[in-house]
């Protein structure tokens, strides 16, 4: 993830995890997601297809330790959803 993305990233709202990114989704508020490398395939199938019809932009991180230290957790973290 690019310095421009992280300083972008620390002023915007978020929601961590695969219940509220799923719950922002139908809600219609994501901008963007950010998906560990790491995680099995099925877990992400209910957000995948929530967004095969809309223009919501997908980053990686390198995994879900990596990205729960990242978000200011103290556990692994599957996906981040950025908020409007």
């Amino acid at each position: 993830m690019s310095n421009e993305k992280v300083a972008r990233f620390n002023k915007q709202r978020h929601v961590v995890g695969l219940k509220q990114t799923i719950k922002s989704l139908d809600q219609d508020q994501v901008t963007s997601l950010i998906i560990a490398e790491d995680v099995e395939v099925y877990l992400l199938t209910d957000v995948l297809c929530r967004i095969n019809h809309k223009q919501i932009p997908i980053d990686y991180f390198e995994s879900k330790k990596a990205l729960g230290e990242y978000v200011g957790i103290n556990v692994d973290a599957t996906v981040v959803a950025l908020l409007k």
